[in-house]
């Protein structure tokens, strides 16, 4: 299953080390570029990113969010949508 996650949940999960937990789940996350740079670039020593970063299952891209569009992007799902 393919899905897209927007930050609370990486860094909730992260911060709880159950990361793993979301790959056991669904295989690989996308995320849209904006998260990534929050997450990782702007969050760099903060809880998770490290982690986050050097995930081979989690991928930013660029229109991640337009696949889903933006209404449904949260859906209440965690801040992921399948």
């Amino acid at each position: 299953m393919s899905i897209v996650s927007n930050a609370s949940p990486l860094i909730n999960m992260a911060r709880i080390q159950q990361l793993d937990l979301l790959r056991r789940l669904y295989g690989e996350l996308t995320v849209p570029e904006a998260v990534w740079r929050e997450v990782v670039v702007e969050g760099a020593g903060q809880p998770g990113a490290k982690e986050i970063e050097v995930a081979s299952w989690i991928r930013w891209s660029l229109h991640a969010h337009s696949r889903f569009g933006h209404k449904g992007f949260n859906n209440g799902k965690l801040g992921m949508v399948p």
